[in-house]
């Protein structure tokens, strides 16, 4: 029976996620109505309240969500070598394209103004920058080329993400790469 709750609460989540991130595409989240939120997502109002206590709640966790799905991508797969970045860093855009809707909204700050220091904080991100470039910089030059390159490649995926007519997840990784790569070369 646990188990089937389990469930019936994911699903509601599910439905309430989906109908908040469609209602974001047309509306501000100061202006979304719990009452439509709930009509939308075919939820009880009831049931909404015993789960959130606002939208602010409930788009906290679909960022976080959002957030932590990509942080287990770029986790995944040992060991570390250049190959696996590559690997890991396509299945980042390939997970971000497959949720183009939601990407979008969080990835412009359309709705979560802290999204981008969160995404950028992870801490996969300076181990992988470590593995794929392997440079030996002294730390002033190290801290300002991990900015450098953290911060442009959060420029390129959300250019790429916006563009109806983007290349590949693969291709636009490998070109991120490539660019970041030259940032490390002396």
């Amino acid at each position: 029976m646990a188990q089937k709750d389990n469930q019936r609460v994911r699903r509601t989540k599910q439905l309430l996620a989906e109908a908040l991130t469609e209602m974001l595409t047309e509306t501000s989240i100061h202006d979304v109505s719990i009452v439509e939120l709930c009509e939308k997502a075919g939820i009880n109002r009831t049931t909404f309240y015993y789960h959130y206590g606002n939208q602010y709640d409930l788009l906290e966790e679909i960022s976080d969500t959002f957030l932590d799905e990509v942080s287990q991508r770029l986790a995944s797969a040992e060991p570390y070598d250049r190959e696996s970045v590559l690997e890991k860093v396509t299945m980042v855009f390939s997970f971000m394209e497959e949720r183009i809707q939601l990407s979008r909204l969080l990835m412009n700050n359309m709705i979560d103004p802290d999204f981008v220091y969160r995404i950028l904080s992870l801490p996969e991100i300076p181990d992988l920058l470590g593995v794929y470039y392997n440079a030996e910089l002294e730390p002033d030059l190290q801290y300002a080329s991990d900015t450098f390159t953290v911060f442009g490649s959060y420029r390129l995926l959300q250019l790429w993400i916006n563009d109806d007519h983007r290349k590949s997840a693969a291709e636009e990784a490998a070109m991120v790469l490539d660019l970041a790569r030259k940032v490390y070369q002396q």
